[in-house]
């Protein structure tokens, strides 16, 4: 149920953010009929982090298992078949959607309509409790220092001290919960860090002439990559991303700064040139990529407070909603006492790693490939358009984003080598043949204009 106030003292556990990580928690410990208290600051609907997530369908299949209802999370938002990838003007190739839990397309969803969906849907639990509008101010321990409790408020109640069996922190990249326990930091990338800065606009002219809802992402081979994601109510989401360092180092406030870069890039500008910025500049610096201690004595993370990431792969949802399932299938074991603290505590965490740490991986690679690298032409013209136009590549690139292939057998050295070997023979054939369809073929595909 969905409270006003807390009005009990001690809950089994108690889940802290009740964003997509914490409400999905939540609703799969309704569904066991463990007692759990779920709080978060913010009330619904309400903006939320910094987020303009693409969901696939392996991550609708996982919205399917709690009961989230599509229509109502998707609402007025496009389903989207294909996407586009242009490297600056050197080429450009299309990539479909793969099919995953029964679905052949994507969304890019609004996260105010996302996160009130999870959220209201806990109403249907008995034995949830979820209140918003709590600021939870730090944890309590027992006599042996493990982890029992939280401490908060709520405008209508006075501090006061909730005691649980366990306290899942839920709450994000600057968790408070991984903070009070001092959650260490287990893995890190620092070498490929990027800002990325984004607003919604109304108006912007479509990709092509196909006439549907279409990502376009951009790269412009200078340590900056640009995305339209369609999104709710006919407005689309403009991503300007970039190397930390280059970024930073541009003159101008954020707004400036993002519409110079913009307007740099004339693949770009074509579609916003007629177009209306409607909502203010969101951003973060420096996102991070790391692993972070996942369990101690009582306590447990889980979503972004856990494991973050470059959104470059889009898999941010997805680990969120993934690692809540995990998590809590384990507290289910434990509480039903299959499995003590400790052991369930360990299985979560090899468990969650090992499904987490290819993807990131190949995202850190990625990030590293089309935005930190910066190729020399005949490189970026030929090399990467004969691995990238590959129908190779882009069935095993969707198969990737919907976690049915391994990121790192994409461009293992075997794969490589057909890549390119079909690609330098199918440039040899146009060069050389009389079939006059063949050499009507452009070597490069025509980039809008």
């Amino acid at each position: 149920m969905i409270a006003e106030t807390i009005k009990e003292t001690h809950f089994d556990v108690v889940i802290v953010g009740g964003r997509p990580a914490g409400a999905s928690l939540a609703a799969r410990l309704g569904q066991k009929g463990i007692k759990t208290l779920i709080v978060e600051r913010a009330t619904f609907p309400s903006g939320a982090a910094v987020s303009t997530p693409f969901i696939f369908g392996h991550t609708m299949a996982l919205l399917d298992e709690i009961g989230a209802n599509e229509d109502e999370y998707a609402e007025t938002t496009p389903k989207m078949r294909r996407f586009v990838l242009e490297f600056k003007d050197y080429f450009r190739t299309f990539f479909p959607v793969g099919t995953a839990g029964g679905r052949d397309y994507m969304y890019t969803v609004n996260r105010v309509k996302f996160d009130s969906c999870l959220w209201n849907q806990l109403e249907r639990f008995e034995t949830v409790t979820a209140v918003p509008n709590f600021a939870v101010t730090g944890i309590i321990k027992n006599d042996q220092g493990r982890v029992s409790g939280i401490t908060g408020r709520h405008p209508q109640q006075e501090e006061m001290t909730i005691t649980a069996d366990c306290v899942v922190g839920a709450d994000g990249r600057y968790s408070t919960i991984a903070k009070e326990v001092g959650a260490e930091i287990t893995e890190q990338r620092s070498d490929v860090d990027t800002d990325l800065f984004y607003a919604y606009w109304e108006g912007v002219a479509d990709y092509d002439d196909q006439g549907d809802a279409v990502p376009h992402i951009h790269t412009s081979i200078d340590g900056f990559s640009y995305v339209f994601m369609p999104s709710a109510d006919g407005q689309i989401s403009v991503i300007a991303q970039g190397q930390s360092d280059l970024y930073q180092a541009l003159d101008g406030s954020p707004q400036e700064v993002y519409i110079q870069l913009l307007q740099k890039q004339p693949h770009v500008w074509r579609r916003l040139k007629q177009a209306k910025q409607v909502t203010k500049l969101s951003g973060i610096r420096r996102i991070g990529n790391l692993f972070r201690q996942p369990a101690g004595p009582g306590w447990a993370l889980t979503g972004d407070a856990y494991h973050q990431k470059d959104s470059l792969d889009a898999q941010g949802i997805y680990d969120a909603l993934l690692m809540s399932k995990l998590l809590a299938e384990e507290l289910t074991a434990w509480k039903q006492g299959s499995k003590d603290w400790e052991t369930a505590m360990a299985d979560y965490e090899a468990r969650s790693y090992a499904d987490l740490k290819p993807t990131f991986d190949g995202t850190m690679e990625r990030v590293k490939r089309e935005i930190y690298d910066i190729p020399p032409e005949f490189v970026a013209k030929n090399v990467l358009r004969w691995v990238l136009t590959s129908k190779r590549y882009q069935h095993g690139f969707s198969q990737m984003l919907i976690r049915q292939v391994d990121p790192t057998s994409l461009l293992a050295p075997p794969a490589m080598v057909k890549m390119l070997g079909a690609g330098i023979g199918t440039d040899i054939k146009r060069l050389f043949s009389s079939d006059e369809n063949l050499n009507a073929m452009p070597a490069v595909e025509t980039m809008p204009q």
